[in-house]
């Protein structure tokens, strides 16, 4: 990919693309884990990303993919193949946040190129899986069987993730109570340990009762609204 492209300036999306982008925010620090001593150039590039994970969550799109696209070179250049692949998957879920969903999935297929030639510990490998599903999800192809699949991970987040999403999938066909069973087991699963997905869980609980029990649903988009507030969310 030509990392002199300019991004686009962002269009007008739809709320669905525009909040499971912001779901997964945290990526980076759960994902990237450098060695405890490392050389300068390790220490450099990791500061790159965390400085473009934060620029994504405040909102700086711009600042975000030129700090990923830095960060992707020096990954590239010691050959880090984790570090490019996560750099990968960050981009990606940045250019679905913009509605850039082809772009997006671009990256993605290099992502999983590197993995079919790469050593990658297993953590990377379900996030690069999931981001699969995700970007499937909003190109509205048949995801629901990845995504069982991951909701049987080693890794909390990603099983919390997956059934949300595959909640998202079953709202979509109207089976509101398979997606209720979903994000109940979601939320049981999470016990705090991820305030985002927490959030999206609850919010979705509220459009499963919408048509059904507007006050039950108000109770969950309440209390989805108290930990947006609480993150410091501005988008949601």
């Amino acid at each position: 990919m030509n990392h002199k492209k300019r991004l686009h300036k962002p269009r007008p999306v739809s709320i669905l693309i525009s909040l499971i982008a912001i779901v997964c925010l945290t990526l980076m620090h759960g994902c990237y884990k450098p060695p405890l001593e490392q050389p300068y150039r390790i220490n450099e590039l990791n500061n790159l990303i965390l400085q473009a994970n934060k620029a994504f969550e405040k909102g700086q799109s711009e600042r975000a993919e030129s700090l990923y696209h830095e960060a992707l070179k020096k990954s590239r250049i010691i050959q880090d193949d984790n570090a490019t692949v996560i750099v990968l998957i960050s981009l990606s879920r940045l250019y679905t946040s913009t509605g850039q969903i082809e772009e997006a999935k671009k990256l993605i297929d290099s992502a999983t190129e590197l993995s079919n030639r790469a050593f990658l510990p297993e953590d990377t490998l379900e996030e690069l899986n999931f981001e699969k599903a995700r970007i499937g999800f909003l190109l509205n192809e048949n995801v629901e069987q990845l995504l069982r699949k991951l909701s049987f991970s080693n890794f909390t987040n990603i099983r919390i993730k997956s059934l949300n999403l595959i909640a998202r999938l079953k709202i979509k066909q109207h089976e509101y109570e398979e997606a209720e069973k979903l994000l109940n087991q979601a939320l049981i699963i999470n016990q705090k340990t991820n305030r985002i997905e927490e959030a999206n869980s609850l919010r979705l609980l509220g459009h499963v009762y919408l048509d059904k029990d507007n006050a039950l649903a108000g109770q969950y988009f309440l209390k989805a609204l108290e930990i947006d507030k609480e993150l410091a969310i501005p988008e949601k």
